[in-house]
C-alpha cells in the first residue's frame, strides 16, 4: 500500500479516534481498542505467515503469498488505529492512577508500566513490524532474507505487545504464556481470512497443505490456552484467578463457549476430514466460523476488564467493528492492486 493509498484509510481511522477522544469515556475507548485489535490481528498474523512461507516454500506458499502480502499491507492502518489510544491511556489503564491508589502488586510493576516507557515500547513494536513488512517486499518488489530472525523478532514484539495492550488492562494479572497464546490465535485468524478470500483460487493440493498448517496452528492455540487455564487455576492466586472470574460472569460465560466453538471446535471438526481439506466450500465455511469466533474472542479478552456491557456498547462495538473492517477491506484491495502492479512490472 503506497502512501497515497493508505492516506484516506489512515485519515478515516484517525478521525474516528479523534471523535472518540472528544466524546471521551471508557465505553468508547475500550470498544475502539477491541475493534482495532480484531482487525489488526490479521496483518500481524499474515506477517508471520509471509515469513514462514519464505522459509518453507512449497506450492501452498506460492499460491498464498499474494494473500499474505495484501493482508500485511494493511499494517499501517493498524498503527493508525492504535495511535489515538496513546493519548487516552488514562482512560484504559488503571496503572496510570497515582501510585498510592494502586495495589502493592501493581506498584511493584510501575518501573515497567509507566506512560513514557509504554508509549516508547508501542512505537517500537510498530517500527519492528513495519520494518519487517518493508523488508519482506510488502510495498516493493525486492525482498531481504530476514525470515528466520524476523520470526523471532515478530514473536518477541508480539509477546510484549500482548503484555502491554491486553494483559495490563488488569495489571494484577500475569501469565508467561499469554503472548504465545495470542500469537497462535492471530496466525490462525489470518489463515482463516486467507482461506475465506482465496481458497477457491487454489488447487486442491495447496488447499490441503494450507488446511493442515491451519489445523496445527489451531491445536497450538488450544494447547497454550488450556495450559494457561490449568496453571493459573492450580496455582490458586487471587490476582490471576480474578482474570478468569471476570470472564465467566453474566453474558461473558456463554460468549466464551460460543467463541471457543466457532474459533476452534467447528473448524477442528471440519479439518479432521481429509476430503474437506481439499474442498474450497468446506474450508471457506470453517474459515468464516473461525473469524466469527476471533471477533468474539478478542472482545472476551478485552472488554471484561472494564466491567459489564454498557447500553452504549451494545451497538457501538458492532458498529466500530464494521466501520474499521470496511477500511481494512479497502486497504486489502489496495494491497492487491499494488502486488499485481509489481508482478506486471
Amino acid at each position: 500500500m503506497t502512501p497515497r493509498a493508505i492516506l484516506p484509510g489512515g485519515i478515516a481511522l484517525l478521525a474516528l479516534g479523534a471523535l472518540g477522544a472528544a466524546l471521551g469515556g471508557v465505553a468508547f475507548a475500550s470498544s475502539w481498542l477491541a475493534a482495532a485489535l480484531i482487525w489488526g490481528s490479521l496483518p500481524l498474523g499474515a506477517l508471520a505467515m509471509l515469513m514462514t512461507q519464505g522459509l518453507t516454500g512449497g506450492r501452498w506458499g506460492e499460491q498464498s503469498r499474494p494473500l499474505w502480502l495484501a493482508l500485511a499491507a494493511t499494517l499501517p492502518l493498524f498503527a493508525a488505529a492504535m495511535l489515538p489510544l496513546l493519548f487516552g491511556l488514562h482512560t484504559l489503564f488503571s496503572w496510570t492512577l497515582p501510585a498510592q491508589e494502586l495495589p502493592e502488586v501493581v506498584r511493584n510493576k510501575l518501573a515497567y508500566l509507566n506512560r513514557p516507557f509504554f508509549v516508547a515500547r508501542s512505537l517500537g513494536y510498530f517500527a519492528i513490524w513495519l520494518g519487517l513488512a518493508w523488508a519482506l517486499g510488502v510495498w516493493r518488489r525486492r525482498t531481504a532474507p530476514v525470515q528466520a530472525p524476523g520470526l523471532i523478532l515478530w514473536l518477541l514484539a508480539l509477546t510484549f505487545f500482548a503484555f502491554d495492550w491486553f494483559m495490563s488492562l488488569e495489571p494484577e494479572f500475569y501469565s508467561d504464556i499469554y503472548g504465545l497464546m495470542l500469537g497462535t490465535g492471530m496466525v490462525a485468524a489470518a489463515i482463516a481470512c486467507a482461506l475465506l478470500l482465496g481458497a477457491q483460487h487454489m488447487d486442491p493440493g495447496a488447499r490441503r497443505d494450507m488446511a493442515n498448517l491451519w489445523l496445527a496452528i489451531l491445536l497450538g492455540w488450544a494447547f497454550t490456552a488450556f495450559s494457561q487455564y490449568i496453571v493459573i487455576w492450580s496455582a490458586n492466586l487471587p490476582e490471576e484467578i480474578g482474570w478468569y472470574i471476570h470472564r465467566s460472569r453474566g453474558a461473558w460465560r456463554p460468549i466464551s463457549v460460543i467463541s471457543f466453538a466457532l474459533f476452534f471446535l467447528l473448524p477442528f471438526l471440519v479439518l479432521l476430514s481429509s476430503a474437506a481439506k481439499g474442498r474450497a466450500d468446506w474450508l471457506m465455511f470453517a474459515a468464516a466460523s473461525c473469524l466469527a469466533g476471533h471477533v468474539l474472542q478478542i472482545c472476551w479478552l478485552i472488554l471484561p476488564a472494564f466491567g459489564g456491557w454498557s447500553a452504549l456498547q451494545v451497538w457501538l462495538v458492532p458498529a466500530l467493528v464494521l466501520v474499521v473492517g470496511a477500511i481494512y477491506a479497502a486497504g486489502y484491495n489496495a494491497g492487491q492492486r499494488i502486488n499485481r502492479g509489481a508482478e506486471d512490472g
